[in-house]
């Protein structure tokens, strides 16, 4: 008769990675692999990507609630999917910034400029985040 070996599991509800367990099936009979084993099963390498955006505010867009805009558009990336806008700040100035449809590709970012904006471009910085098109 083969001999059996207990593993000693975690009493915690915390097991590491390196502990063992028992898996099976009809085929193959029981085998002991670990539970980081199992956890790559699930794991998509590459889930996430983002990309950096810049724009820039044209002086001579402005509408009658004093703030510009920036119209950003997402590049496409092979092997993701475009999912939402992360953020967005300007670079060089202090200005607050949103961005209109946060989930749309191509997208606008609005700032409140004050009333005594000295007029030139503002830089803004936006960052798109994709998602692995296999699980998308």
């Amino acid at each position: 008769m083969a001999d059996v070996k207990f593993m000693d599991l975690s009493q915690n509800d915390n097991p590491a990675t390196t502990d063992s367990v028992l898996i099976g099936n009809s085929t193959d009979g029981l085998k002991r692999t670990t539970v980081g084993a199992i956890g790559n099963l699930f794991a998509v390498k590459g889930l996430l990507h983002f990309e950096t955006i810049t724009g820039s505010t044209d002086p001579t867009n402005t509408n009658p609630g004093g703030k510009n805009s920036v119209a950003i558009k997402a590049p496409d990336v092979p092997g993701y999917t475009f999912a939402f806008w992360l953020s967005s700040s300007t670079r060089g100035s202090v200005t607050p910034s949103y961005i209109e449809y946060a989930n749309t590709n191509p997208a606008t970012v609005w700032l409140s400029l004050p009333d005594n904006d000295d007029g030139n471009p503002k830089n803004i910085v936006a960052v798109a985040v994709y998602v692995n098109s296999k699980v998308a």
